[in-house]
């Protein structure tokens, strides 16, 4: 088994490009698809093909990619001044400016190309791309197109799809940016400088040095403890201000007690002070965080999500006799329009089939995997695909009125009352703050009646200072964002640390059925031939099915060779309901109801199953071992679920057929510690109700919005990878939050004592860090096995 050279997929069928070289013809491939032998040959006309597959060759994949499939879209709204005034802006140059979220980006080649546009596309000013979101930032010129742009891209493989951006949101994001990394790097430049000096200072620096090093520590220590640590005063504040207390209370208050005890010191003549290891927990916090937030928004967010076109472009008619059409897209959509529905593309909007008849793909709503036959004067919803037949259908319904955009408003209503955990850290803090309180005020009184007021203070200070939980705060954001990168190179989208947190209490998951464990396609199962025919059966297939889209007929194509010898078809009908016929060298065929006849004898039957994804039933079975009841929610019949569950290891116990979006929902909400996988719009509501929900490869755009995890690669056994994960990642929290509370308690008894002084509390505070640091080094790097 090879792999196609443009997107590494396995090849069951082969395709060669055929070139010449030095008077002799050589094949370039294989290729899986005519998708990615159509690329390559785009590549290669625009002498980018050696270049990109040698980048390709030679980097590492950022994520697996899909076979390529370009479009035949046009793109020409993107050019119309009432697209550009919603979702264009103009740069610091001023110049039009775009962004597009392209599918398909998995590697170095990807970014190679895109930034490339520039060199072979007129009007193009500038093309940058986010490698880690998939987004690129086009530029034009004023005789630029936007439209030529997207054709471009979706002509090399990129389908692009328009974000809308708040650009006053987007400059305000850039500067707290710009703020955020400004201050790591004042505490990082600060805390080496100052530790170079500590160092000294330890070592027993001479009398003549030590006040003039104490003085320069605290010089470099101001801005770091004033500027850089500002965002853990304000969190705090807020935090004491709805009587809650997080993570920052105590770190704050070491910032401070620690601050002014250093002061202190150097007012007094003594030279320890604490500013060594204040400065370098403002720096491994910021620089921890700044990297946890880095990796959240490698993902696209609910916000970017929001601005996703539901389907395709469509074309809508122009004149009265229905023979002129305009490209448009689903928001300019207006009651009363009449539009072009090709094969394959989704309905985006409620309406009436004024021409055409054909199928419908209703599973994305209801979970129904049979077909409805659909013909003029028959209402039909948004959200549902056309499969076989171009049909016209008259808008009756705005997307928003819609039964999915009720479904949509449901979801974007839910996220504000959807809870979130609290964090671990923060959770321990609550009561950790007030336990170290409690002991440096026994501590100052206790020591105050004994050894006199300096005494007391130093020693509740020191207690305060040492017991300051540096190695959990820094530990936990580190452990996350180990995984969430972990999880982004593997093609993982994770849009919030919290979720791996949940993820490791699940007890059910729930997985739909359609997508989620079968392909949305069906197989042969069983090919019987009755009576020998005049012409080879494979021939017949690829014959009279050669332009359908039906499910049964691409099935059917994919189950011959595609060597098959090409005929003239007379009289070729296809009939929605009744299958395909047609003269074959003055032979009449008809494929039919899972058969197929020649001159009306029966000469083949075949029998359809679903056809099971390859990892499902192995990766259920490890959800099982996990502890994890599994239970499959589907509105598919009943029966074709309780088939499925007996071929994956379930029971009929296990699942449940027939279920609408809302009962869905009410099957989970009647749940504890629950994660959903799906793919489809009657997803949507139980992928947002549950404590997590996991959008899988392929899924709609709604269930993207409504989901928390969005895998971008094809395979169930990814949901169990990502459940590991989480618990192992929460065992390195766990076992971080041992040795800070280890430490503390250490601390704890040698401050009551009197055996630790302010230079031994200085040495114990980054010894803490690191030995929290390692362990979350070595935790994580385990955790890279998952995927080897």
């Amino acid at each position: 088994m090879s792999n196609c050279l443009h997107c590494d997929q396995e090849v069951l069928t082969s395709f060669f490009s055929s070139e010449s070289e030095r008077e002799t013809s050589i094949s370039i491939g294989p290729f899986c698809c005519k998708g990615c032998l159509t690329v390559y040959g785009i590549l290669k006309n625009k002498g980018l093909s050696h270049n990109y597959y040698q980048i390709k060759k030679d980097g590492q994949p950022f994520r697996s990619r899909a076979p390529a499939n370009p479009s035949t879209n046009q793109y020409t709204f993107l050019d119309s001044k009432d697209f550009q005034a919603e979702y264009t802006y103009l740069n610091h140059n001023k110049e039009r400016t775009i962004e597009f979220y392209l599918e398909g980006i998995h590697c170095l080649a990807c970014l190679w190309v895109i930034e490339k546009l520039p060199s072979f596309l007129p009007g193009v000013l500038s093309s940058k791309l986010n490698l880690g979101r998939s987004v690129a930032i086009i530029t034009i010129n004023e005789s630029g197109s936007f439209a030529s742009v997207a054709r471009e891209l979706d002509h090399i493989g990129y389908r692009p799809h328009p974000l809308k951006i708040n650009q006053s949101e987007s400059e305000y994001k850039l500067k707290e940016e710009r703020r955020n990394l400004l201050r790591i790097g004042i505490a990082g430049a600060a805390s080496g400088n100052i530790m170079l000096y500590a160092i000294s200072l330890y070592a027993g620096a001479g009398k003549e040095y030590e006040h003039l090093f104490n003085l320069i520590t605290v010089l470099f220590a101001l801005p770091v403890l004033t500027f850089s640590a500002y965002p853990f005063y304000k969190n705090s504040f807020n935090a004491l201000k709805t009587k809650s207390i997080s993570i920052d209370v105590p770190i704050s208050l070491a910032l401070i007690m620690g601050g002014i005890m250093g002061f202190y010191n150097l007012l007094i003549g003594v030279p320890e002070n604490y500013f060594d290891s204040l400065t370098a927990l403002v720096f491994l916090l910021l620089l921890s965080r700044y990297f946890l937030k880095s990796i959240q928004e490698k993902g696209l967010n609910s916000t970017d999500l929001n601005f996703f076109y539901s389907g395709e472009n469509y074309q809508k008619a122009i004149n009265l006799g229905l023979s002129e059409f305009s490209e448009i897209h689903p928001k300019q959509l207006n009651l009363g329009d009449i539009i072009k529905i090709s094969p394959e593309q989704m309905i985006p909007a409620d309406g009436t089939v004024i021409r055409g008849q054909s199928y419908l793909n209703n599973s994305l709503i209801t979970g129904e995997s049979e077909l409805q036959k659909i013909s003029e004067g028959e209402n039909v919803f948004s959200g549902t695909q056309n499969i076989s037949r171009e049909i016209l259908l008259k808008v009756t319904s705005l997307p928003k009125e819609s039964r999915l955009g009720k479904i949509l408003q449901n979801i974007e209503n839910g996220w504000s009352h959807k809870s979130n955990i609290v964090s671990l850290s923060n959770t321990v803090s609550k009561y950790f703050i007030s336990i170290v309180f409690l002991l440096s005020l026994f501590l100052l009184f206790f020591v105050l009646k004994s050894s006199g007021l300096k005494s007391a203070l130093e020693r509740s200070l020191t207690l305060l200072i040492v017991t300051c939980p540096c190695a959990l705060a820094i530990a936990t954001p580190l452990t996350f964002t180990r995984s969430l990168s972990l999880s982004a190179q593997n093609g993982i989208i994770i849009k919030d640390d919290a979720v791996i947190e949940k993820m490791s209490k699940a007890k059910t998951v729930f997985l739909d059925k359609t997508g989620t464990i079968s392909e949305r396609e069906s197989e042969i199962s069983e090919f019987k031939i009755i009576k020998k025919s005049h012409i080879e059966i494979g021939s017949i297939v690829h014959n009279l099915e050669k332009n359908s889209r039906h499910p049964v007929a691409i099935t059917l194509k994919n189950y011959f060779p595609n060597d098959s010898q090409s005929f003239d078809v007379i009289d070729h009908k296809e009939t929605p309901g009744k299958g395909v016929s047609g003269f074959i060298n003055g032979h009449h065929y008809v494929i039919s109801k899972y058969s197929i006849y020649e001159n009306d004898e029966l000469i083949a039957q075949f029998k359809l199953t679903e056809k099971i994804k390859k990892d499902a039933s192995q990766a259920i079975s490890k959800l099982k071992n996990l502890g994890l009841d599994v239970k499959i929610i589907s509105g598919d019949k009943t029966e074709k679920v309780q088939f499925l569950a007996s071929n994956v290891g379930l029971t009929n116990n296990d699942c449940l057929g027939e279920l609408s979006p809302e009962m869905k929902w009410d099957q989970i909400k009647n749940s504890s510690s629950t994660i959903m996988v799906g793919d489809g719009a009657n997803d949507a509501i139980a992928l947002k109700s549950a404590d997590t929900g996991i959008a899988v490869y392929g899924a709609m755009d709604i269930s993207l919005r409504a989901a928390d995890i969005y895998l971008t690669t094809p395979g169930l056994f990814q949901v169990v990878k990502l459940i590991v994960l989480s618990k192992e990642t929460m065992k390195v929290i766990y076992r971080n939050l041992f040795l800070s509370l280890a430490y503390n308690s250490v601390s704890v008894i040698l401050a009551f004592t009197g055996a630790i002084s302010p230079l031994a509390a200085a040495v114990i505070m980054p010894l803490s860090s690191l030995t929290v640091l390692l362990s979350s080094s070595i935790g994580t790097k385990e955790l890279r096995g998952l995927w080897k």
